[in-house]
């Protein structure tokens, strides 16, 4: 079943009660990882009003131990209970409810079951969840940037939709855009770096 579906059908059935990370592991059987790691990127996509300090952090924590799982080979995925608790408030589960076709479905329907050698072998998993733990811990980081979130949660999205889909075509895409993001992110060491030097030389000339 697709990530859309499983959404769907979870939010209308919860549309009057939080939503918790832990019904969505009881639901999506053998595609838990993909599962899991695209309910978790979303809300970075898309703003939600989710009252909680720290929250990209907590996400990024749980898909990074999703992507060691992975590395692992776990037969499914394993959430620890505070983050197996966080739940969508009614009011976030149907803003982004109206936001799943727009931002889902376009790349589901692109998506199909091909270059399985890429997504279901044992050394693909490993090297998806290397990416998957990458690509978090650097959304994860709180860095005042723009698109400093939006690119590796894009690149988890791809990521995850392969693994579920079984494609391998958009695990490729997903590791073309780690790499893509890892030389983002450290052009932004490098200039942050480059500062630091100058404010130093300005402090002890």
């Amino acid at each position: 079943m697709k990530l859309s579906q499983i959404l769907s059908q979870l939010l209308v059935e919860y549309a009057e009660r939080p939503l918790p990370l832990s019904i969505l592991l009881e639901r999506s059987g053998t595609n838990g990882f993909g599962t899991i790691a695209g309910i978790l990127t979303i809300p970075m996509l898309i703003p939600l009003p989710i009252p909680l300090a720290g929250f990209s952090t907590l996400v990024g924590s749980g898909i990074i131990l999703v992507g060691c799982q992975l590395v692992l080979g776990y037969s499914k995925p394993y959430l620890p209970k505070r983050i197996a608790r966080i739940e969508l408030s009614p009011t976030a589960s149907q803003k982004l409810l109206k936001n799943i076709n727009r931002l889902l479905q376009p790349l589901e329907r692109m998506s199909k079951n091909r270059f399985s050698r890429f997504s279901n072998s044992w050394w693909g998993y490993r090297i998806i969840g290397m990416c998957l733990a990458w690509d978090a811990l650097l959304m994860s980081l709180p860095l005042p940037i723009p698109l400093t979130n939006l690119v590796p949660a894009y690149t988890l999205l791809f990521l995850a939709i392969g693994l579920l889909e079984s494609d391998g075509l958009f695990i490729l895409i997903g590791y073309g855009m780690t790499m893509v993001t890892t030389i983002f992110f450290a052009s932004i060491a490098g200039t942050i770096w480059q500062l630091a030097i100058q404010a130093f030389s300005y402090i002890w000339p």
